[in-house]
């Protein structure tokens, strides 16, 4: 079950505050939108104290379970959700889930996406030979790439492949073809 912290909550709230857009996304209850402009009121999030820590990225965690130095990419697509569950009223139907490949598999299959994303769809990538995965949230389609803002990444690509383990939140550029060892498994729709 996802479960936002109140902290959270003000923290997106207070970034949130000025941008029209998402305060009409609110009062419209456009969950889609506001997902998104949650998402991207976080990019700037780092890591502080190690790998997988800082009181940011403790606050991501909790949204899922307890925050114990776990990847944390779904767990920031799930307070995104979250954020835009409790400021609409809007449920999502994507599983509430800190691991990619089980929300990819357990999600309702109209879900996922069939021809070309939209904003805000999530992006789910799966290592290839492994349950382990990565994910982000797409904010613009251009065909054969696309933008997105990702969690536990680095802006980029590194070493040619996507970076499912990095240190905050980013406004990355990938490609349809994934990097590497990580294969793309598609797009879901999260409203």
């Amino acid at each position: 079950m996802r479960k936002i912290e109140k902290k959270m909550i003000e923290y997106i709230d207070k970034r949130l505050a000025l941008n029209g857009a998402a305060q009409n996304a609110i009062s419209k209850k456009d969950a889609r939108s506001l997902f998104i402009y949650a998402a991207e009121s976080l990019v700037g999030i780092r890591e502080k104290g190690g790998n997988n820590k800082g009181p940011m990225v403790e606050l991501i965690q909790e949204t899922i379970g307890n925050a114990s130095g776990e990847a944390w990419c779904m767990s920031f697509v799930q307070t995104c959700l979250a954020y835009a569950e409790v400021k609409t009223g809007v449920t999502s139907p994507i599983v509430a889930s800190e691991t990619c490949t089980h929300v990819w598999d357990t999600s309702p299959k109209k879900q996922r996406v069939k021809i070309a994303p939209l904003p805000g769809a999530i992006i789910i990538w799966q290592r290839k030979g492994s349950w382990q995965g990565h994910t982000g949230i797409v904010t613009e389609f251009k065909g054969k790439t696309f933008e997105a803002v990702e969690g536990n990444t680095e802006s980029g690509v590194a070493n040619g492949e996507v970076m499912r383990d990095g240190g905050g939140v980013y406004i990355t550029e990938r490609t349809l073809k994934g990097y590497g060892i990580m294969k793309l498994l598609g797009f879901l729709k999260p409203f």
